[in-house]
This record gives C-alpha cells, sequence and structure tokens, in this order.
C-alpha cells in the first residue's frame, strides 16, 4: 500500500484504477494523469515529493493522494500546497477551509505545515532542490511575473525533476472568467468593458448569473465594467513565444507534450472512462498544441535538468 508521508490511511481503496474516486473536475484527472505517465517513464527512489502551486481548495491535492494509493502503492509520496495571499482569485479564508478539507481525510499529517500562504512576490519557502513535481491548475494566467515564478519553479526542482502546468495561453479564443470570447486581447480597459456589455447584451450572461448574488450587480453595465477591471487585475495571459522565452532565461525545458490528451480525456470522459496513463506519439503533439492553444488550455511540461 502506498504511504503518504509515513502515513498509511485508515481505509486504503483497492489496487484498481477503476477504484479512482472521480476528480472534481476533468483538469485534476488530466494532471494526475501527467504525473502518473511522468512517474512510469522514469525511476525514482525514495519519498517522491510533489508540490501543488495556486493549491486553492486543495482539491486537486486530494485527488492525487487518493489516485497515487491506487496507481502507485509501492511509492511514498509527500504532498504540500502553496498559493499567495494578494491574490483576488479566493474568497477570505480559503486556507483554513483547505486545512480543514484535508484533515478530514487525513487527520494525520501537519497540514498547516503542508500548506503554505505567501505574498505573491516572496521566495518560496522551501530549500533547494526539493521537489519531484510542481504541478499547478489554472494558475499560469494569474501570476503577473512569469520570470519570478519560473526560476522558482526550476531552484525547488530536483535535477531532472518536472513542472506540470496547466493553463490558457494568450491565443486562446475563449475567456474562461467571463465565459466571453476574446474580451482577454482587448488591452484598453474601457473598451473591453464595452464590449463585454455587447456581448452580455447578446446572451453571455453566465458569469453575471454566477455572480449576481455574491457581487450584487444592479446591472449588465456594472457587470461589464466592473468584471473588464477584473481581467486587468487578475489575469496576464502569457503567449506562447513568450513563456517559451520566460522558460529559456529560467533555463527550463520547455514542452508542450500531453497538451492533446487533455482532449482525449474530455472525449473519453463523455463515455465513462478517465485515463491514468498517456502515450507521446511525437509529431502529433506538436500538431496537437499549434491547433489546440486556440480552443483550450495548453500543457506546459518545465524540466530542470542538471
Amino acid at each position: 500500500m502506498m504511504m503518504v508521508g509515513g502515513i498509511i490511511p485508515k481505509n486504503p481503496m483497492t489496487e484498481s484504477a477503476q477504484a479512482i474516486v472521480p476528480p472534481s473536475s476533468l483538469t485534476h484527472q488530466h494532471i494526475t494523469a501527467v504525473v502518473n505517465t511522468l512517474l512510469e517513464n522514469a525511476q525514482h527512489r525514495g519519498t517522491v515529493r510533489i508540490l501543488d502551486l495556486g493549491c486553492g481548495n486543495a482539491w486537486l491535492l486530494h485527488h492525487m493522494m487518493v489516485a497515487f494509493e491506487v496507481l502507485r502503492p509501492a511509492i511514498r509520496f509527500d504532498f504540500f500546497g502553496l498559493d499567495v495571499s494578494d491574490a483576488g482569485q479566493q474568497d477570505t479564508g480559503y486556507m483554513n477551509e483547505a486545512i480543514r478539507y484535508l484533515t478530514e481525510h487525513y487527520p494525520d499529517l501537519p497540514w498547516r505545515e503542508r500548506l503554505r500562504l505567501i505574498p505573491a512576490t516572496n521566495r518560496w519557502p522551501y530549500s533547494d532542490e526539493y521537489f519531484d513535481f510542481i504541478t499547478n491548475n489554472q494558475v499560469m494566467e494569474h501570476v503577473f511575473d512569469h520570470d519570478f515564478v519560473f526560476r522558482e519553479i526550476r531552484r525547488c526542482l530536483r535535477p531532472g525533476g518536472v513542472s506540470v502546468n496547466l493553463f490558457p495561453l494568450r491565443e486562446i479564443l475563449w475567456e474562461g472568467h467571463a465565459h466571453m470570447p476574446i474580451v482577454h486581447r482587448i488591452r484598453d480597459e474601457k473598451l473591453r468593458a464595452q464590449l463585454m456589455l455587447l456581448f452580455a447584451k447578446t446572451g453571455f450572461r453566465k458569469r453575471y448569473h454566477r455572480e449576481m448574488q455574491r457581487r450584487g450587480w444592479t446591472s449588465l453595465e456594472e457587470f461589464a465594467r466592473v468584471f473588464a477591471h477584473v481581467l486587468e487585475t487578475d489575469t496576464n495571459y502569457i503567449s506562447a513565444r513568450k513563456l517559451l522565452d520566460t522558460a529559456r532565461r529560467a533555463h527550463l525545458h520547455a514542452s508542450f507534450t500531453y497538451t492533446k490528451d487533455f482532449f482525449i480525456a474530455k472525449a473519453l470522459s463523455f463515455m465513462g472512462c478517465r485515463p491514468y496513463r498517456y502515450r507521446n506519439v511525437g509529431y502529433l503533439e506538436s500538431l496537437a498544441f499549434f491547433f489546440g492553444r486556440y480552443l483550450s488550455s495548453i500543457t506546459l511540461l518545465l524540466r530542470r535538468i542538471g
């Protein structure tokens, strides 16, 4: 049975991939599958340490813990979570809720030490070469200093370690926070608000209705004005070219392997299938990235070499 931080869970799952609890989102399953595939293709000795960057409500952390009990029962894992205290995406007190949530499922682990909340500009509270994997789910479009984050990723990864990142690039046609097309590409905030109001009046109101009660919208005009500012202050979409340049400056090897598998996993999910192993099929990876970056989130692997 796999040990999580040296603790054997009280209610271990059966050693069958079909027994994995369905993830709270397809993105959680995908990131877990990428890590599992990378584990299969490499030999790891000792404890495998995984950091979830931008851990939020800790659901991805929990899913990885449950999944690897089944997928990798012979490996010992230590899981950690890191988030920033000055981001605008989370509600007040979310880290305490995340600690409470994980404590309910794994009460013997020191989650107040394992989950950390720091200012975005602070150096990460980990020693050099500490982690085998650093994951993040829909985080990089909220980062304003990618150079700093990529340098910290490299510093905290062990030689040969990999960061698995799932997020949308600037090229994407659909802005997933406003639930509207191309509004993130408009640099002028007033013009963006006008376009968002036009889209809202023609039926793109999912975000308006979703946050109506919490924010107390009084009109579509107010929604467009406020959310156009939210996109200005809380998102920072980066293009593929800038992404590769940033990785190069941080001395990380960047690739978009397994971008195609997110689309495949989406299709298979409609048939009740949840793949946890992927295949690298060479040229198809580049082709999927070329078209896929306009349609959905891409999968970025940042590998530390040396």
